[in-house]
């Protein structure tokens, strides 16, 4: 699953400009990278008594490591992940999900973008959007 949502979020033209690749789980030393780390799951009640298998809330943390030396450039990447987020709204009014085996995509979302770390002299920040998958299996 990780995998298909890794893909996923690479059809985002503008990740292209920040990273060929994102990382799993953990970010490397350089600037200009991403990992998508997954944070939890949690089980959602199905919609009607009479449905079979499960549904699940995937959540994930999707880290930007970028260059934040002035004020722009925080807000730019703060931006930046505005803009993803409304790329995963978008997706969702058109049901455009990562394709699983076995398993349905129901709904995307994210929330909290926020600056989540930075380094002793500022120069470089890490910020951090949570992305939420709510998947339905086991039918």
């Amino acid at each position: 699953m990780d995998k298909a949502i890794n893909e996923w979020l690479l059809k985002y033209e503008p990740i292209k400009k920040i990273a060929k690749m994102i990382h799993t789980e953990e970010l490397p030393e350089e600037t200009d990278t991403l990992a998508l780390q997954r944070s939890g799951v949690e089980n959602l009640p199905l919609k009607y008594i009479t449905d079979t298998g499960w549904y699940r809330q995937y959540q994930y943390a999707l880290l930007l490591k970028a260059n934040s030396e002035d004020d722009i450039q925080r807000l730019e990447n703060l931006d930046w992940l505005d803009d993803l987020n409304d790329w995963i709204d978008q997706r969702n009014i058109l049901r455009e999900y990562p394709i699983l085996k076995n398993r349905t995509i129901k709904q995307a979302s994210c929330a909290n973008a926020i600056t989540y770390d930075t380094n002793e002299d500022g120069s470089i920040s890490t910020y951090y959007l949570q992305l939420y998958f709510n998947v339905r299996g086991g039918i």
